[in-house]
């Protein structure tokens, strides 16, 4: 599974989940980061995934974090900087690396909720992990154990 089949799967969560009645925008999924300067939706709560070499989503996560006072709703920087990247010291600030039991990540993918639905971030994680059985997972798994 890749990053296309995160955004066709994401679309069936939302088909089910996402009220369109309150003309709310549907987040949509980031990816090719870059490994430098915010993570995608850095100051938003939702779910991320994390890609190896050949694009294969090998984990999906969540970050939903209210934050401190001064980064409110920053969930998903705040679990991805203490989880996942590092500083990468040979190029220095406001570039990143994957912290070593992440060296196979070669990219982030996330998608951000507005505040007030941030609450189905979890529900699309469950969703996600269920039908993608990631590998580095070991929560989930497709048939339910």
């Amino acid at each position: 599974m890749n990053f296309d089949d995160l955004v066709r799967l994401t679309g069936q969560f939302f088909e089910r989940h996402w009220d369109k009645a309150e003309n709310v925008e549907m987040p949509v999924w980031k990816n090719n980061w870059g490994w430098q300067g915010s993570v995608p939706y850095h100051n938003k709560g939702g779910v991320y995934a994390l890609l190896d070499k050949d694009g294969a989503v090998i984990y999906v996560g969540l970050g939903v974090s209210r934050g401190n006072q001064l980064y409110k709703e920053h969930g998903i920087s705040r679990r991805l900087l203490s989880h996942v990247i590092a500083t990468d010291k040979s190029k220095g600030r406001g570039y990143y690396t994957p912290k070593q039991e992440w060296a196979g990540v070669s990219d982030i993918a996330a998608i951000g909720f507005p505040k007030d639905y941030c609450y189905l971030a979890a529900g699309l994680e469950h969703f996600l992990i269920e039908r993608i059985s990631p590998v580095r997972n070991r929560t989930l798994t497709a048939n339910g154990d």
